[in-house]
């Protein structure tokens, strides 16, 4: 026996099918598996596999009323009595959640069984160091540890060649989550790209080593951050329309200032479109002079922005080799960072389709705010073509989102791994349960309970859903905290530094 073997111990012994199809009841002791935590992976071993069982539940007789007694079946209520006589024994509740076989090229996991339960032996145990290894031990990106204390890694191409949702209610670790993720690819000069609407992800990249690269850009003047400015000349009257919200008068006149500017002008700013659109506010008729006067003033208020220039960042400075770059976008209208956003994902598509920059990671925070479902935001449909063609060119999608019911359902079905943390609202459970792979009705119950920083991987290169807590090791600097209200109220009084008025003691 190797000593990997030697390890195990016998956890309990299998009663038999619980409640559902998928679940399996096993009797142990106090002394044996009080320590378990819910989650953890059990081992029965056939003739022909390992069967792999997922905690979800323990049970003691105390926990047991008589109404659940008559929902159970004859054999099932039978068991349960067995242990009036036994209060130190739990019944433990648990999920079939994979196998693991030997198919001639070593021992693989596979997520379902062929054998029959119990076929030799009733016996349930706990993991061996080999079968830990097999199936949390998956790749090079560390990222956090299993309810058993096993190392998680993930898979870079296995992660990266389709696309991943990160999903979990607000203060559940997303943006932590992400940046452990950037941390770890960083270590293998990776290309990412962060669309930033909270510009959270700025002290993060910030705090990276020296030896990787990064980009950190702003709309408009934003300090510390380099400017990104949207080229005028690739920017519709109609575009104009959707983030400023003119009339059809105004955007008309406007569409035909900008068709004779691009006919008789090599190159135009957006003081060019001011000064023509004055032209015609004093000369032309009343009509024409009103929507021209309004179109003038949506977009003096754009021009004073300095969101719009005369040129764009180029490409390949954004998407590079062993460099993060983040676009910042705190205090940004949403309609402008739906433009903006549609702007950059359609240049790296484009650029990527004729590799002019190397595979990309593009992570997109709070994804429900740029494709929206039932929505036709600008950006939605760009981020709909990464979503089905962004892969064969070598391009990653990530999606973080707190409403995946919000998010446009063709973006998030595209999504075949998942990472899901801790959700709560019925119509985001609901939507989790239709596009992840590998979900199960035990493990959907079980979201809504998961602490800060827990997490399930599941999808096409987790053959079992794997459920981890993230390392709270990172060496960058997390900039989605929660704001500390106490200590930063106690920071501002004392910098006031008031006299207050004295009341005497007596008058």
């Amino acid at each position: 026996m190797n000593e990997a073997n030697m390890k195990t111990r016998t956890l309990g012994s299998i009663l038999g099918q619980g409640r559902r199809s998928n679940e399996i009841s096993v009797v142990s002791s106090v002394q044996r598996t009080g320590t378990l935590r819910k989650g953890a992976m059990l081992a029965h071993t056939t003739s022909n596999e390992t069967i792999l069982l997922q905690l979800t539940d323990k049970i003691t007789w105390a926990d047991i009323s008589e109404q659940d007694l008559q929902l159970m079946s004859e054999n099932e209520r039978m068991t349960y009595r067995i242990l009036q006589n036994y209060p130190k024994s739990f019944v433990l509740r648990c999920a079939l959640a994979g196998v693991i076989r030997d198919e001639g090229e070593g021992p693989r996991v596979f997520s379902e069984p062929i054998s029959f339960l119990a076929d030799e032996t009733s016996e349930v145990r706990n993991l061996t160091t080999d079968e830990q290894k097999l199936i949390f031990d998956r790749g090079s990106l560390y990222v956090g540890n299993s309810v058993d204390g096993s190392q998680v890694t993930f898979p870079i191409n296995g992660l990266l060649q389709r696309h991943l949702s990160i999903i979990g209610m607000t203060g559940s670790g997303k943006s932590y989550l992400v940046g452990v993720l950037c941390e770890e690819l960083a270590k293998h000069k990776a290309a990412i790209f962060i669309v930033d609407p909270h510009s959270e992800y700025i002290p993060m990249a910030q705090s990276l080593p020296q030896t990787v690269k990064r980009k950190m850009y702003g709309l408009g003047p934003t300090s510390g951050l380099s400017r990104y400015t949207i080229d005028v000349r690739g920017i519709s009257a109609y575009d104009f329309q959707h983030f400023t919200g003119m009339g059809e008068g105004s955007t008309s006149i406007l569409a035909k200032v900008i068709q004779n500017l691009r006919k008789t002008e090599s190159s135009y700013s957006i003081s060019d479109i001011l000064t023509r659109l004055n032209s015609i506010a004093e000369e032309r008729t009343a009509s024409e002079a009103i929507a021209a006067t309004w179109a003038r003033n949506y977009l003096r208020n754009l021009a004073d922005s300095g969101y719009i220039g005369t040129s764009e960042p180029r490409i390949e400075e954004i998407a590079s080799v062993n460099q993060i770059s983040v676009i910042g976008m705190s205090g940004v209208k949403e309609r402008i960072q739906q433009f903006l956003v549609t702007n950059i994902l359609q240049r790296i598509f484009e650029a990527r389709k004729q590799e002019r920059i190397p595979p990309v990671i593009v992570i997109i925070e709070e994804a429900h705010r740029f494709a929206p479902s039932g929505e036709n935001s600008p950006s939605t449909a760009a981020i709909r073509t990464l979503a089905t063609e962004g892969r064969k060119f070598g391009i990653c999608l990530v999606v973080v989102t707190q409403r995946p019911n919000r998010l446009d359902s063709t973006v998030l079905s595209q999504c075949v791994t998942n990472i899901v943390m801790k959700v709560k609202n019925p119509s985001d459970l609901n939507s989790i349960k239709l596009s992840a792979e590998n979900i199960t009705d035990d493990l959907i119950d079980l979201l809504p309970r998961f602490e800060k920083g827990e997490a399930v991987v599941m999808g096409e290169a987790f053959p079992i859903s794997i459920r981890f807590r993230v390392r709270s090791e990172r060496k960058t600097e997390h900039g989605g905290k929660s704001v500390d209200f106490e200590n930063h109220w106690a920071q501002e009084t004392s910098k006031t530094n008031k006299k207050r008025f004295e009341f005497p003691d007596e008058l």
